[in-house]
């Protein structure tokens, strides 16, 4: 019987460390770590306030989770390093990795806000490639976005992984 391929979910607030997280997954695992900001900053730079980011980021989250789940199809286990900020967006994607009779795995990021107010205001003293740029304003905005995952959607704490 072939074995179910694996949709890592990465869920966590900007700054929470989701991206180091999911590079040691992807080490432990061997899933292929899909990582959408470091394909937009590739492309388009550091800076999310240039005009029509908001159209460039739906574009490349649904390309990211095309080929993520396109890889899926295929039997590979996949990371989704991308945040899945509203219960929603989560809803979604369990519903598709269900149909393609993937197996799905939810880890969530618990960070305190002020861990991230330190690390966002430290990381934009130093922008890496892997980063975006991001003002104590946009945080503050994004986080009416947030809605950390309810106990009901069956989440595994990732720092209750060794």
């Amino acid at each position: 019987m072939k074995r179910k391929p694996i949709v890592y979910l990465i869920c966590g607030f900007i700054g929470a460390g989701k991206s180091t997280f999911a590079k040691k997954l992807e080490e432990k695992t061997g899933a292929v770590r899909i990582t959408k900001d470091e394909w937009s900053i590739s492309l388009i730079g550091n800076d999310p306030t240039i005009d029509g980011y908001a159209d460039w980021d739906t574009k490349i989250i649904e390309l990211s989770r095309n080929f993520a789940f396109y890889l899926a199809g295929k039997g590979i286990d996949v990371i989704i390093d991308e945040g899945f900020w509203e219960k929603e967006q989560r809803d979604k994607m369990r519903r598709r990795i269900e149909a393609l009779g993937a197996k799905e795995v939810l880890y969530y990021l618990d960070t305190p806000i002020e861990t991230i107010r330190e690390r966002v205001a430290r990381r934009n003293t130093n922008i890496t490639k892997e980063s975006f740029k991001i003002s104590k304003e946009m945080l503050d905005d994004y986080l009416k976005y947030w809605q950390p995952p309810a106990e009901d959607e069956n989440y595994i704490l990732a720092s209750e992984v060794k």
